[in-house]
Protein backbone atom coordinates (compact mmCIF):
# COMPACT_ATOMS: atom_id res chain seq x y z
CA UNK A 1 0.00 0.00 0.00
CA UNK A 2 2.82 2.22 1.17
CA UNK A 3 4.53 1.98 -2.32
CA UNK A 4 1.27 2.19 -4.70
CA UNK A 5 0.47 5.51 -2.73
CA UNK A 6 4.66 6.73 -4.18
CA UNK A 7 3.33 5.39 -7.39
CA UNK A 8 0.10 7.26 -7.42
CA UNK A 9 2.29 10.48 -6.53
CA UNK A 10 5.06 9.88 -9.21
CA UNK A 11 2.52 9.99 -11.86
CA UNK A 12 1.34 13.11 -10.51
CA UNK A 13 4.75 14.41 -10.21
CA UNK A 14 5.39 12.93 -13.73
CA UNK A 15 2.12 14.84 -15.34
CA UNK A 16 2.79 18.16 -13.27
CA UNK A 17 6.25 18.54 -15.01
CA UNK A 18 8.54 21.07 -13.05
CA UNK A 19 5.76 22.88 -11.90
CA UNK A 20 5.50 21.50 -7.78
CA UNK A 21 9.18 19.52 -7.99
CA UNK A 22 11.20 22.42 -7.34
CA UNK A 23 8.72 23.61 -4.61
CA UNK A 24 8.67 20.43 -3.01
CA UNK A 25 12.69 20.56 -2.74
CA UNK A 26 13.04 23.73 -1.73
CA UNK A 27 10.52 22.74 0.97
CA UNK A 28 12.15 19.47 1.82
CA UNK A 29 15.78 21.17 2.24
CA UNK A 30 14.49 24.39 4.31
CA UNK A 31 13.67 21.84 7.17
CA UNK A 32 17.07 19.94 7.29
CA UNK A 33 20.41 21.38 5.83
CA UNK A 34 23.05 23.13 6.82
CA UNK A 35 21.38 26.50 7.08
CA UNK A 36 18.62 24.89 9.31
CA UNK A 37 21.84 24.53 12.17
CA UNK A 38 23.26 27.74 11.32
CA UNK A 39 19.81 30.01 11.84
CA UNK A 40 19.62 27.84 14.84
CA UNK A 41 22.83 28.56 16.04
CA UNK A 42 22.61 31.70 14.99
CA UNK A 43 19.55 32.37 17.19
CA UNK A 44 21.11 31.05 20.63
CA UNK A 45 23.82 33.28 20.13
CA UNK A 46 22.54 36.84 19.19
CA UNK A 47 18.28 36.19 19.36
CA UNK A 48 16.98 34.23 22.21
CA UNK A 49 19.37 32.07 24.54
CA UNK A 50 16.65 30.43 26.12
CA UNK A 51 14.47 29.59 22.79
CA UNK A 52 17.90 28.58 21.09
CA UNK A 53 19.26 26.17 23.69
CA UNK A 54 15.52 24.37 23.85
CA UNK A 55 15.64 24.31 20.04
CA UNK A 56 19.12 22.92 19.63
CA UNK A 57 18.41 20.42 22.56
CA UNK A 58 15.03 19.01 20.67
CA UNK A 59 17.14 19.16 17.18
CA UNK A 60 20.47 16.54 18.53
CA UNK A 61 18.57 14.41 20.56
CA UNK A 62 15.77 13.85 18.06
CA UNK A 63 18.51 13.50 15.89
CA UNK A 64 19.56 10.83 18.02
CA UNK A 65 16.70 8.75 18.12
CA UNK A 66 15.84 8.51 14.53
CA UNK A 67 19.52 7.22 13.90
CA UNK A 68 19.54 4.61 16.03
CA UNK A 69 15.84 3.74 14.99
CA UNK A 70 16.76 4.08 10.85
CA UNK A 71 20.06 2.13 11.74
CA UNK A 72 18.10 -0.89 14.10
CA UNK A 73 14.79 -1.13 11.35
CA UNK A 74 17.68 -0.96 7.89
CA UNK A 75 14.61 -0.53 5.95
CA UNK A 76 15.67 0.48 2.67
CA UNK A 77 14.75 3.28 0.13
CA UNK A 78 11.45 2.70 -1.64
CA UNK A 79 12.95 2.63 -5.13
CA UNK A 80 15.69 0.07 -3.83
CA UNK A 81 12.57 -2.22 -2.27
CA UNK A 82 10.54 -1.47 -6.42
CA UNK A 83 12.15 -0.72 -9.23
CA UNK A 84 9.02 1.00 -10.74
CA UNK A 85 9.56 4.41 -8.12
CA UNK A 86 11.87 6.41 -9.76
CA UNK A 87 12.54 9.68 -7.29
CA UNK A 88 12.61 13.28 -8.60
CA UNK A 89 16.63 13.51 -8.80
CA UNK A 90 17.14 16.41 -7.18
CA UNK A 91 16.45 14.90 -3.89
CA UNK A 92 18.79 11.95 -3.79
CA UNK A 93 21.87 13.77 -3.40
CA UNK A 94 19.80 14.34 0.37
CA UNK A 95 18.18 10.89 0.91
CA UNK A 96 21.36 9.56 2.79
CA UNK A 97 20.75 6.43 5.68
CA UNK A 98 18.12 4.33 5.64
CA UNK A 99 14.44 4.88 4.94
CA UNK A 100 12.53 4.39 8.14
CA UNK A 101 12.04 6.40 9.82
CA UNK A 102 12.37 10.12 7.80
CA UNK A 103 15.17 12.60 9.06
CA UNK A 104 14.16 15.30 7.39
CA UNK A 105 10.63 15.07 8.63
CA UNK A 106 12.23 14.62 12.17
CA UNK A 107 13.85 18.01 11.37
CA UNK A 108 10.90 19.87 10.40
CA UNK A 109 9.67 18.69 13.62
CA UNK A 110 12.15 19.37 15.56
CA UNK A 111 12.65 23.26 14.28
CA UNK A 112 8.42 23.46 13.65
CA UNK A 113 7.04 22.06 16.60
CA UNK A 114 9.66 23.68 19.02
CA UNK A 115 8.75 27.64 17.41
CA UNK A 116 5.35 26.41 17.83
CA UNK A 117 5.63 25.32 21.30
CA UNK A 118 8.13 27.91 22.42
CA UNK A 119 5.98 30.98 21.14
CA UNK A 120 2.47 29.86 20.00
CA UNK A 121 0.81 29.76 23.24
CA UNK A 122 0.48 33.62 23.04
CA UNK A 123 0.28 33.56 19.41
CA UNK A 124 -1.81 30.43 17.99
CA UNK A 125 -1.31 31.23 14.47
CA UNK A 126 1.99 30.70 14.65
CA UNK A 127 1.77 27.07 16.18
CA UNK A 128 -0.78 26.53 13.05
CA UNK A 129 1.61 27.59 10.79
CA UNK A 130 4.26 25.54 12.13
CA UNK A 131 1.86 22.69 12.11
CA UNK A 132 1.38 23.23 8.52
CA UNK A 133 5.14 23.38 7.69
CA UNK A 134 5.55 20.16 9.56
CA UNK A 135 2.92 18.53 7.24
CA UNK A 136 3.73 20.03 4.44
CA UNK A 137 7.87 19.00 4.85
CA UNK A 138 6.56 15.14 5.20
CA UNK A 139 4.51 15.26 2.44
CA UNK A 140 7.14 16.65 0.37
CA UNK A 141 9.29 13.61 0.97
CA UNK A 142 6.66 11.58 0.02
CA UNK A 143 5.78 13.60 -3.21
CA UNK A 144 10.01 13.46 -3.80
CA UNK A 145 9.52 9.96 -3.96
CA UNK A 146 12.66 9.21 -1.27
CA UNK A 147 9.88 7.95 1.72
CA UNK A 148 7.00 6.46 2.41
CA UNK A 149 3.84 7.02 4.32
CA UNK A 150 4.81 5.24 7.14
CA UNK A 151 8.09 6.92 6.99
CA UNK A 152 7.23 10.23 7.75
CA UNK A 153 4.04 9.31 9.82
CA UNK A 154 6.54 7.36 12.48
CA UNK A 155 8.99 10.62 12.36
CA UNK A 156 6.31 12.49 13.32
CA UNK A 157 5.07 10.52 16.22
CA UNK A 158 8.90 9.65 17.46
CA UNK A 159 9.89 13.14 17.66
CA UNK A 160 6.94 14.61 19.19
CA UNK A 161 7.02 12.43 21.69
CA UNK A 162 10.31 12.96 22.25
CA UNK A 163 10.10 16.66 22.55
CA UNK A 164 7.70 16.01 25.04
CA UNK A 165 9.48 14.05 27.32
CA UNK A 166 12.34 16.55 26.92
CA UNK A 167 10.20 19.74 27.84
CA UNK A 168 9.12 17.89 30.84
CA UNK A 169 13.07 16.73 31.74
CA UNK A 170 13.76 20.48 30.93
CA UNK A 171 11.43 21.43 33.34
CA UNK A 172 12.25 19.54 36.30
CA UNK A 173 16.11 20.43 35.36
CA UNK A 174 14.95 24.48 36.35
CA UNK A 175 13.31 22.62 39.62
CA UNK A 176 16.41 21.10 40.73
CA UNK A 177 19.29 22.74 39.14
CA UNK A 178 21.63 19.94 40.73
CA UNK A 179 20.00 17.26 37.68
CA UNK A 180 22.01 19.20 35.05
CA UNK A 181 25.03 17.20 35.28
CA UNK A 182 23.14 13.90 35.22
CA UNK A 183 21.03 15.09 32.01
CA UNK A 184 24.59 15.88 30.54
CA UNK A 185 26.10 12.39 31.52
CA UNK A 186 23.45 10.79 30.06
CA UNK A 187 23.70 12.35 26.82
CA UNK A 188 27.11 11.71 26.22
CA UNK A 189 26.20 7.96 27.39
CA UNK A 190 23.76 7.71 25.15
CA UNK A 191 25.61 8.85 22.32
CA UNK A 192 28.94 6.73 22.70
CA UNK A 193 26.75 3.79 23.44
CA UNK A 194 24.30 4.64 20.01
CA UNK A 195 28.53 4.46 18.49
CA UNK A 196 28.74 1.05 19.57
CA UNK A 197 25.36 -0.16 18.74
CA UNK A 198 25.78 0.82 15.06
CA UNK A 199 29.17 -0.41 15.13
CA UNK A 200 28.11 -4.04 16.31
CA UNK A 201 24.95 -4.72 15.06
CA UNK A 202 24.42 -6.91 11.82
CA UNK A 203 23.07 -5.05 9.11
CA UNK A 204 21.25 -6.46 5.56
CA UNK A 205 23.92 -7.50 2.92
CA UNK A 206 21.48 -8.14 -0.06
CA UNK A 207 23.64 -8.35 -3.24
CA UNK A 208 22.36 -7.71 -7.02
CA UNK A 209 24.18 -9.18 -9.85
CA UNK A 210 27.38 -9.55 -7.74
CA UNK A 211 26.98 -5.79 -6.13
CA UNK A 212 26.35 -4.96 -2.57
CA UNK A 213 22.86 -3.43 -3.01
CA UNK A 214 23.06 -1.49 0.19
CA UNK A 215 26.73 -0.69 1.66
CA UNK A 216 26.08 -0.39 5.21
CA UNK A 217 28.86 1.82 5.79
CA UNK A 218 27.55 4.65 4.09
CA UNK A 219 24.07 3.60 5.71
CA UNK A 220 26.48 4.70 9.02
CA UNK A 221 27.69 8.00 8.28
CA UNK A 222 24.05 10.23 9.27
CA UNK A 223 24.33 8.05 12.24
CA UNK A 224 27.92 9.08 13.40
CA UNK A 225 27.45 12.15 12.92
CA UNK A 226 24.23 12.55 14.90
CA UNK A 227 26.00 10.65 17.94
CA UNK A 228 28.98 12.96 17.37
CA UNK A 229 26.67 16.22 17.85
CA UNK A 230 25.07 15.01 20.73
CA UNK A 231 28.40 14.14 22.35
CA UNK A 232 29.41 17.66 22.09
CA UNK A 233 26.62 19.27 22.62
CA UNK A 234 25.89 18.14 26.39
CA UNK A 235 29.22 19.45 27.83
CA UNK A 236 28.59 22.90 25.92
CA UNK A 237 25.20 23.24 27.46
CA UNK A 238 26.46 22.39 30.85
CA UNK A 239 29.14 24.60 30.51
CA UNK A 240 27.58 27.58 29.63
CA UNK A 241 24.59 26.54 31.92
CA UNK A 242 26.94 26.84 34.80
CA UNK A 243 29.48 28.97 34.11
CA UNK A 244 29.02 31.25 31.38
CA UNK A 245 25.38 32.33 31.13
CA UNK A 246 25.38 35.01 28.71
CA UNK A 247 22.40 37.06 27.68
CA UNK A 248 20.78 38.18 24.97
CA UNK A 249 18.34 40.72 26.41
CA UNK A 250 19.82 43.58 24.99
CA UNK A 251 19.92 42.45 21.06
CA UNK A 252 23.36 44.85 20.69
CA UNK A 253 24.60 45.25 16.97
CA UNK A 254 27.86 43.75 17.49
CA UNK A 255 26.21 40.73 19.11
CA UNK A 256 24.55 40.19 15.60
CA UNK A 257 27.39 40.84 13.88
CA UNK A 258 29.79 38.74 15.74
CA UNK A 259 26.68 36.14 15.84
CA UNK A 260 27.17 35.94 12.50
CA UNK A 261 31.27 36.08 11.89
CA UNK A 262 30.94 33.09 13.79
CA UNK A 263 28.96 31.15 11.22
CA UNK A 264 31.81 31.09 9.41
CA UNK A 265 34.19 28.76 11.24
CA UNK A 266 31.40 26.25 11.49
CA UNK A 267 31.31 25.80 8.07
CA UNK A 268 34.69 24.70 8.36
CA UNK A 269 34.22 22.25 11.07
CA UNK A 270 30.96 20.83 9.02
CA UNK A 271 32.21 21.05 5.67
CA UNK A 272 36.49 20.63 5.88
CA UNK A 273 37.44 19.19 9.29
CA UNK A 274 35.80 15.94 8.48
CA UNK A 275 38.06 15.59 4.88
CA UNK A 276 41.38 16.68 7.13
CA UNK A 277 40.54 14.04 9.64
CA UNK A 278 39.01 10.80 7.23
CA UNK A 279 42.86 9.69 6.23
CA UNK A 280 43.41 9.49 9.98
CA UNK A 281 40.22 7.95 11.75
CA UNK A 282 38.40 7.24 8.98
CA UNK A 283 35.04 8.57 7.23
CA UNK A 284 32.87 7.65 10.31
CA UNK A 285 35.10 8.76 13.38
CA UNK A 286 36.06 11.70 11.53
CA UNK A 287 31.95 12.79 10.89
CA UNK A 288 31.89 12.19 14.71
CA UNK A 289 34.62 13.99 16.01
CA UNK A 290 33.87 16.62 13.45
CA UNK A 291 30.11 17.04 14.73
CA UNK A 292 31.13 17.23 18.29
CA UNK A 293 33.61 19.94 18.15
CA UNK A 294 31.06 21.88 16.33
CA UNK A 295 28.03 21.24 18.51
CA UNK A 296 30.52 22.21 21.46
CA UNK A 297 31.72 25.29 19.32
CA UNK A 298 28.53 26.35 18.96
CA UNK A 299 27.17 25.74 23.16
CA UNK A 300 30.15 26.92 24.47
CA UNK A 301 32.99 28.29 22.38
CA UNK A 302 30.90 31.14 21.16
CA UNK A 303 29.37 31.82 24.38
CA UNK A 304 32.50 32.09 26.08
CA UNK A 305 33.93 34.82 23.64
CA UNK A 306 30.46 36.57 23.66
CA UNK A 307 30.27 36.30 27.67
CA UNK A 308 33.55 37.58 28.11
CA UNK A 309 32.65 41.10 25.84
CA UNK A 310 29.80 41.53 27.46
CA UNK A 311 31.67 41.15 30.91
CA UNK A 312 33.97 43.46 29.79
CA UNK A 313 31.67 45.92 28.33
CA UNK A 314 30.10 46.21 32.05
CA UNK A 315 32.94 46.56 33.76
CA UNK A 316 33.96 49.68 31.42
CA UNK A 317 30.21 51.45 31.47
Amino acid sequence: MDLEYLLLLQRLRESAGAVLTPLMELVSDLAASPATVAAAAFVFWAVDRHFGNFLMMNYVGSSLLTQVIKLTACVYRPWVRDARLHPAPGALDTATGYSFPSGHTQSAMAIYRSIGLWYGKNRPWLARLMGAMVLLTAFSRNYLGVHTFQDVAASILLCGAYLWLNGRLMERVERQPGLDAAVAAGGMAAALLAVVWFLCKSYPMDYVDGVLLVDPLAMMEDGFMAAGMVFGFYPGWLIERRRLRFSTREHRPWQFALAGAALIPMLGLYLLLPRALAPVCGALWAEFISCALLAFYVMAAVPALICRIQRGARRAG
